[in-house]
This record gives structure tokens, sequence and C-alpha cells, in this order.
């Protein structure tokens, strides 16, 4: 008997070490999925010769709640011919970044490339960026689609993650337009599936907004899902240079649209999701100015 009130005691000693040490002032008793997660958004950078320095600074100016990285596209501005030094560049310079970034084609690098060729310059995007964010160590779930491994998802504290190769521009070849429009839709409706109820809110990443003709059938078939999944969902894409935050599908509320400020006008874009469904998008885009 008395060995066993020792033990017993050397338990209850034991547990309120354990009470003593995790209260809440040390926050080690914090359940980590209940913690915000936020992420940074960039896009249409490096655009000249400057912007390649100011974009290195951008990346060591991340605030440390930054999780990871999306550049929605646009590695070099459109006319000057689609060489394989500038991707060698931007990759390098990307790789500066604390964070893992990921990475998602814009038109200026690869559909209006008449220089060399769509074909060729397609060869230097997926040679220098293709599964970009695996040169870090990092745990973030991350699925590719297997027809277009540039395509990503992952689900980290109850949010859904979906990046897709959805660019403006020129139409270089309009069967590759349409079949990989199919093929981001088939992809949103596979992963929007597969997280079913689990998730409180979606954040789908493009190049360009859904909004055009060309893009229809993707714009089309994001729609219906979004009405699908009922819950709040952040569109967030680059293009156009300047910022804009709006509700442009007035028959689904839940969907905001985000332009992301050109890179060498404003610093990556802070996005914190909502981890409820009755919960709001937080846009951050560090500017003293910003509206």
């Amino acid at each position: 008997m008395a060995l066993a009130s020792a033990g017993t005691r050397s338990v209850r000693v034991l547990f309120l070490f354990a009470i003593a040490v995790c209260v809440p002032q040390f926050d080690c008793c914090a359940e980590s999925a209940d913690a915000p997660l936020t992420f940074a958004v960039m896009g249409d950078v490096p655009y000249a010769v400057g912007e390649y320095s100011l974009l290195k600074k951008q990346l060591a100016e991340l605030p440390d709640q930054a999780e990871f990285v999306v550049h929605v596209g646009d590695i070099k501005p459109g006319a000057p011919p689609c060489t394989e030094d500038i991707y060698i560049r931007v990759a390098s310079v990307l790789r500066e970044s604390k964070p893992p970034v990921f990475i998602i084609p814009g038109d200026n690098e690869w559909n209006d490339c008449i220089l060399p060729t769509p074909a060729t310059a397609w060869g230097y995007w997926t040679k220098h960026f293709l599964r970009f964010d695996s040169q870090w160590e990092h745990k973030l779930p991350v699925r590719r689609q297997l027809s277009r491994l540039e395509n990503f998802a992952m689900v980290q504290k109850g949010i859904l993650f979906v990046g897709v190769n959805l660019v403006g521009g020129r139409v270089h070849d309009k069967d590759e337009w349409e079949i990989r429009q199919g093929q981001d839709v088939k992809w949103l409706e596979e992963q929007f599936e597969a997280a079913g109820a689990d998730v409180a809110s979606a954040v789908v990443l493009g190049h360009a907004f859904p909004g055009s003709k060309d893009r229809k059938r993707f714009e089309t078939g994001f729609l219906d899902v979004a009405e699908k999944f009922g819950r709040p969902i952040a569109y967030i894409h680059g293009d156009g240079h300047k910022w804009i935050h709006d509700r442009p599908w007035k028959m689904h509320q839940n969907v905001e649209r985000i332009q992301v400020d050109q890179g060498g006008i404003a610093p990556p874009l802070l996005v914190t999701p909502p981890q409820s469904s009755g919960g709001k998008f937080v846009f951050d885009r560090r500017k003293p100015d910003a509206k």
C-alpha cells in the first residue's frame, strides 16, 4: 500500500506541475488550430530593374505571422522578350523568402510571350516555378492536380486554399484555353467536395478576373461551386495592377473579389480568412493611405 500511495503522489505531483506550467500567460495550452491564419499575396512584380531589389525588401519585411506567400503571376512586364534569365532571376529572389512561396502563372510570362513562343515560355515557367513551394521545408498539406501540376490546394486551420492557372491576355490557343478552364473547374469541384463541411471559408487564387468572355467557362463553374459552398469565399487575383475589393456577383454575395496592388505600388497583401462561417476576411494592405 505504501508503494501504491507513493506512485499516486508522484502522478499527482506531475499533474499539478503540468497545470502550473500550462497557464494562459504561457500560451502552451492554446490549440494551434484556433490561432488565426495569415498569409501574404503579391502579383505583377518585378516589372522594372529596380523592382528586383524592392521585391527582396518586401520579402525580408514580411511579418512573422505570414505563414506562406502566393505570387499570383506576371513576373515581368509584357513587352520584353521572355528570356530564361528572367525566370532564373525572379526564382532566385523568391527563394529568399522565409515562408514558403507558391506561384501561379501570369500572361506576361506565358501566353503573351510572342518572343520566343508561348510554348518555350511555358517550358521556362515549369522548369523554374513548378512545385516551387517544395523548395522549403514545411508541413502544409499541399495537393496538386495531376493533369495540371501548377494547380494546388490545401486545407489549413479550417480554410480551403485553391490555386488555379487562370490567365488574362492573349488567347494563344483556343483549344488549350477551353481544356485548361475545364481542368480548373474540375479541380475546384473536387477540392470543395473533398473539404465538405470541415471548412469555414475558402480562398481561390488565379492571375486574372473570371468576368470575361474568354474566361466564361471558369466563371460559370466557379460560381456553381460557390453557390453550393454557401460560406465565405475570397477570389484573389492580380493582372489589373490597382486595388479592387468588391462583390461583383450580385447573386453570390458570399464571394468577395480582391485585385491586389501591383508589387511596385504596395507591399504584399496580408490576408486573414475567417475560421467560422459567420466570420469575415481581414485584408491588410499595409499602406498608411489604404482605404
